[in-house]
Parts: C-alpha cells; sequence; structure tokens
C-alpha cells in the first residue's frame, strides 16, 4: 500500500514548471548533446519528481521474475513487512522525558476524575 500511495501521489501532484528551468537555447543544446538527464537542473529536481517504488512493486520481466522466485504481490509485501519488523529497534525515551509525559497524562486525567493512569 506505501508504495502504491507513493506513486499515486506523485501523479496527482502534476507537472509544476520550475522558476530555475534552462532557457530554450540551453535546453535545445543539452538535447542535441544527449546529455539532459545528467543536467544539474536535472540532478537537483529529480529525487522529488519521479518516485521511485521499493521491492514490493515488481517491474521485472517475466522471466527474471520466474528466476526470482515468481514471488506474488502479497508475498513480496509479506517479505518486505516481515525484515522492517525484524531490523526494528525502538527508540528508548530517558527518564525526564518519560516522567513529563506521565504527568501531563495524569493532569488530563485527573479533568475528568480520575486519580491516576492506568497501569501498563
Amino acid at each position: 500500500d506505501n508504495e502504491i500511495c507513493g506513486m499515486v501521489h506523485r501523479m496527482l501532484k502534476g507537472i509544476e514548471p520550475k522558476e530555475d528551468f534552462p532557457s530554450q537555447p540551453i535546453f535545445e543544446e543539452m538535447l542535441k548533446d544527449e546529455h539532459l538527464l545528467i543536467s544539474d537542473h536535472t540532478r537537483r529536481y529529480l529525487s522529488e519528481e519521479i518516485h521511485f517504488p521499493g521491492p514490493v512493486i515488481d517491474r521485472a520481466n517475466r522471466s527474471r521474475w520466474q528466476e526470482e522466485g515468481s514471488l506474488t504481490l502479497g508475498e513480496r509485501a509479506e517479505a518486505e513487512v516481515a525484515g522492517i519488523v525484524s531490523e526494528y529497534e525502538p527508540i528508548r525515551l530517558n527518564d525526564e522525558t518519560k516522567q513529563e509525559l506521565t504527568d501531563l497524562m495524569l493532569s488530563e486525567a485527573k479533568k475528568f476524575g480520575m486519580s491516576s493512569l492506568p497501569e501498563i
């Protein structure tokens, strides 16, 4: 879903002209020299203008897809989620931040008649 949403989001954004786009003569020269894709302007905006999907979206041809195990979209998504979950390292809050959050939640809970927070 994440990859499909990313591609749809980019598509809905549409084409936005850039104020620093090269003038027509420079553009024509870059086209003639066949180096438009390596121009500074292109490299500057490439990552925000093109959505590169991750491993769940398979753009391989059929023979390559078969060589790589013929995984379905669901199987690729499941493998991606498993990888993300296995590599996850929780971020621990320091004691001071934990206490500040607890105090804030307790203050709000008291407004609704609670004398303490539920046990976790």
